[in-house]
């Protein structure tokens, strides 16, 4: 019976979203379509910096973190420092709301998971061609899952 039981909250805690995750997804979908350039005052109001001038994705992330009602890493502007977000999560399991971090040349981005196909992460995220929208990374550039 003891076996059943546990087998039934690891089914339960591996399929049902997480509403931390889930909640900093709903945030991210609030912002989709505003660009750096059209949305600027926008942008600048809930950012605080200019996403013109400014690599903005970790930005982007602390302001949805936050709304979410998580803390951000001390360095959150900087994509990396989400690597120290949350807890680990083998890509394997990785489930739409999750914070992903991706390798792109020679820095770092960051965004949420909406998607996991079989080669690529689907991410929301701002900085991604200059506004928040879902931008395909393939699986290979993905350094990092934190939930």
């Amino acid at each position: 019976m003891k076996v059943l039981a546990f087998l039934a909250a690891a089914y339960v805690a591996l399929l049902l979203p997480n509403p931390a995750s889930a909640g900093m997804l709903a945030q991210a979908q609030q912002y989709k379509g505003l660009h750096e350039i059209k949305n600027n005052k926008t942008l600048r109001a809930v950012l605080g910096i200019n996403p013109a001038r400014t690599p903005w994705c970790g930005h982007f992330m602390g302001l949805i973190a936050r709304k979410s009602g998580r803390s951000p890493p001390q360095s959150f502007s900087f994509a990396r420092s989400w690597l120290r977000f949350g807890a680990p999560v083998k890509l394997a399991y990785a489930r739409a709301g999750d914070v992903v971090v991706v390798r792109t040349g020679r820095g770092y981005h960051v965004g949420i998971l909406a998607a996991l196909s079989k080669s690529t992460a689907q991410l929301i995220g701002g900085n991604q061609s200059g506004g928040v929208r879902v931008s395909q990374f393939a699986r290979g550039q993905v350094v990092g899952v934190r939930r």
